[in-house]
């Protein structure tokens, strides 16, 4: 009797257990009580003035705003570091925040010692029970500024283009996610002109400024009528270069070309404070999920670009009102699945079930 009496009540406890690894503080879904407030960690390199870090600072305050929380912002820079800093966050905080590259695999490699505490990934997938994510199709925006750029650059008439039909992309160094955004920028380019080519500048670092003086110099002088800047720390002296010999920029990340606007064709966009602020909110609500790998796009508009030439001389021999019109086509077909775009990134670093 006794026997049966037990194996009921474990039967009993296993029906009521929650199930998909809800046993996971971090996935709790009632809202906290009120008044706690949530502490909060986002890690980030030593790059801290990129504008990608002030994307994920903004989407952390916009949280703050909000609801009950108390943050802090912790940088490293070394492996080692990294890898310390984040064993000592996931100790002290309830919600770790990852938004650097550098600190997905050491995501990875640990979130499963600390199963008490929540992970916020932005721009990688791990499925994992404590962890959750928001990846981002970020070739799809690439691809609309590809075709603007090869748009700008094939117009007859225009001041301060060669006519060559090059366009140039530089970047800090060559990342999965680098080489991502350059193949959807380069499809973009296809689609618009097969014979516009697109050359890249590395300048060996995102933090320094490295080889982008010299970088930017090369693709100007082989005929690069627009270069995307895309090297963190080598941007600002790639853009005095611009300023001081010609040609136009696209921005990446940075929605403002409050920096020589009249050369800004356009910027690409990844909303990482709209990713920052919606996992930081699921934590706070009772509403974190983890395993959950939410991806931006063109569609839910977590990807895009910025007007052509927003609030700057508009081109008077540039017919904008139908480049408007080609690109807005371009995102409908894009979004819909009619132009299909390699995503070269792994969907997920880690399927940890």
């Amino acid at each position: 009797m006794i026997f049966w009496r037990s194996l009921v009540f474990f039967a009993f406890l296993l029906a009521a257990a929650p199930r998909d690894g809800a046993f996971f503080p971090a996935q709790a879904e009632a809202a906290r009580p009120d008044g706690q407030a949530l502490r909060v960690a986002l890690l980030l390199d030593d790059d801290d003035g990129q504008a990608w870090s002030t994307l994920l600072r903004s989407g952390l305050a916009r949280a703050e705003g909000e609801f009950p929380l108390r943050t802090e912002v912790l940088r490293a820079s070394g492996q080692s570091q990294r890898t310390a800093l984040f064993r000592k966050a996931a100790v002290e905080f309830e919600l770790v925040l990852v938004g650097s590259e550098s600190f997905h695999e050491i995501l990875r490699d640990n979130a499963a010692n600390y199963r008490g505490t929540m992970f916020g990934c932005v721009d990688a997938g791990i499925r994992a029970p404590n962890i959750m994510c928001v990846a981002f199709a970020d070739e799809q925006a690439a691809c609309l500024a590809g075709a603007a750029a090869a748009m700008l650059t094939a117009r007859p008439g225009l001041p301060g283009i060669n006519h060559e039909k090059i366009l140039g992309w530089l970047t800090g160094e060559e990342t999965p996610a680098q080489r991502n955004l350059l193949n959807g920028f380069v499809e973009g380019v296809r689609l618009v002109d097969a014979e516009t080519r697109v050359m890249n500048g590395i300048t060996g670092s995102f933090s320094t400024v490295g080889r982008a003086g010299e970088e930017t110099r090369r693709l100007l002088g082989r005929g690069a009528d627009v270069i995307v800047l895309a090297a963190g720390e080598g941007n600002s002296p790639a853009l005095e270069i611009v300023r001081e010999n010609g040609g136009y920029i696209i921005r990446l990340d940075e929605e403002g070309a409050s920096a020589l606007p009249e050369r800004t064709l356009t910027s690409i966009v990844r909303r990482a404070d709209k990713a920052a602020y919606e996992i930081v909110a699921a934590a706070a609500s009772g509403r974190f999920r983890g395993k959950e790998i939410i991806v931006y796009n063109l569609e839910n508009r977590g990807v895009d670009i910025t007007d052509v030439f927003n609030g700057a001389p508009a081109l008077e021999r540039w017919p904008l009102r139908d480049v408007r019109r080609r690109l807005e086509e371009l995102r409908r077909e894009i979004s819909s699945g009619g132009i299909g775009l390699n995503h070269l990134r792994a969907r997920t670093l880690c399927d940890c079930l």
